[in-house]
């Protein structure tokens, strides 16, 4: 059987109202909350360093605070990296790791009145799923097909 082992993280209570009005510092720190939650969870370093950078380039193309982020936002940067010759896969990590951090927004960061309180802002995606469009809801990258035989 396999030894089960936690990892205690820094850190207290979850303050009940930001900590900040200013919409790009709460994303910051939304953001480091998501690389503790890595952390906490066991990914190595070198995933962690490749992911933060991925994020980081995500979260400026789009533009906005994530809790504002519209599918035509998301369909603007995938079409940005494809007339910029980006493979699909990599159109896709970014996609993935948008829909990561807003599934934790979701869960953790109470998306839905949080900002809406500290900002005045609602957030656009009312759902279980991040605002992309059917046409870019992607598998994760790390599945790949079977082959049958």
């Amino acid at each position: 059987m396999a030894e089960a082992r936690l990892q205690v993280i820094a850190g207290g209570a979850v303050p009940q109202e930001p900590l900040t009005t200013d919409p790009w510092q709460f994303q910051t720190a939304c953001v480091d909350a998501f690389v503790a939650s890595w952390r906490a969870r066991g990914f190595s370093q070198v995933t962690i360093d490749n992911d933060i950078g991925l994020l980081e380039r995500t979260l400026k193309a789009l533009g906005r605070p994530a809790w504002e982020v519209t599918p035509e936002d998301i369909d603007r940067v995938v079409g940005d990296l494809a007339v910029q010759g980006r493979k699909t896969s990599t159109r896709r990590e970014y996609v993935q790791i948008f829909k990561g951090f807003h599934r934790f927004l979701q869960a953790r960061k109470a998306v839905g009145s949080r900002p809406r309180s500290a900002f005045g802002w609602s957030a656009r995606s009312t759902s279980s799923t991040p605002p992309v469009t059917s046409a870019m809801t992607l598998r994760p990258c790390c599945r790949r097909r079977r082959r049958s035989g």
